[in-house]
């Protein structure tokens, strides 16, 4: 004999309270999920962005080693040049001089040193958007400022270089440039005794040389002093900053 069940019509329906405390219950459970969510984006954003701040440190260190060695060099070629200067009032007749004018030039005139920021980082935060990962205002502006400090370098730099170049076409016009080749006339960076070729042009293109030589002293000297050595000094001082800025014992 089959048993029918019949729906229980006199079920009693929830009560509003029962409602409400599900969708409570619903909406915590989504809030939470939410803020989890955010809270493990933000704590992610948070190591990344200090992440990028490890690595822009680095970077900011290796500029500070870049720094030294161009303001050493370049005082040392500085004061090169001050000797080669003093030979602007000689007879580059007389071989001695020449042979002085051969040694110095080729000592102090035929390189340069010119700074180059290692910008890895940087370039990375601004092609990405990371740049939104650093925390606080301050600490962006700062590291903009560097930025720009160093693009401030870079064309006192390009101005530098240029001149140099010009210095290197009037010495390629004046001298004898196979003689830095020619063990007869140097051998393992000492000048030899054999006579030095003449100097080709005439005194006006020599003092001309002579006076873009002491030009460039000025621009050098200015690169060092206005540049390279503040610059040297920020970059310590950014070091320092970000370090106790996010913690950061090396």
């Amino acid at each position: 004999m089959e048993v029918h069940h019949h729906p229980d019509i006199h079920h009693k329906p929830k009560k509003w309270k029962e409602y409400f405390l599900e969708f409570l219950m619903i909406f915590l459970a989504v809030t939470m999920g939410f803020i989890a969510e955010n809270l493990r984006e933000h704590l992610t954003n948070k190591s990344k962005g200090k992440e990028y701040i490890v690595a822009f440190i680095r970077n900011v260190k290796d500029d500070t080693a870049d720094l030294r060695h161009v303001i050493e060099s370049d005082g040392k070629q500085v004061k090169g040049i001050d000797s080669i200067i003093q030979l602007s009032h000689l007879n580059m007749a007389i071989d001695s001089n020449r042979k002085s004018f051969y040694y110095l030039t080729i000592k102090y005139l035929y390189n340069s040193s010119s700074f180059r920021s290692n910008d890895a980082t940087l370039q990375q935060l601004k092609s990405t958007g990371d740049y939104r990962l650093i925390e606080g205002a301050h600490v962006a502006d700062s590291i903009s400022k560097y930025d720009a400090e160093v693009q401030g370098i870079y064309s006192q730099g390009a101005y530098y270089n240029a001149y140099f170049k010009e210095i290197l076409s009037l010495l390629d016009e004046v001298s004898n440039v196979i003689v830095l080749e020619d063990t007869l006339f140097i051998k393992d960076g000492k000048i030899m005794d054999k006579p030095f070729p003449p100097l080709r042009g005439d005194n006006e293109k020599l003092q001309t040389l002579f006076n873009k030589i002491f030009v460039f002293k000025i621009i050098a000297r200015s690169y060092i002093e206005n540049y390279l050595k503040p610059q040297l000094e920020n970059a310590e001082r950014l070091i320092a900053f970000l370090k106790k800025e996010y913690d950061i014992s090396e």
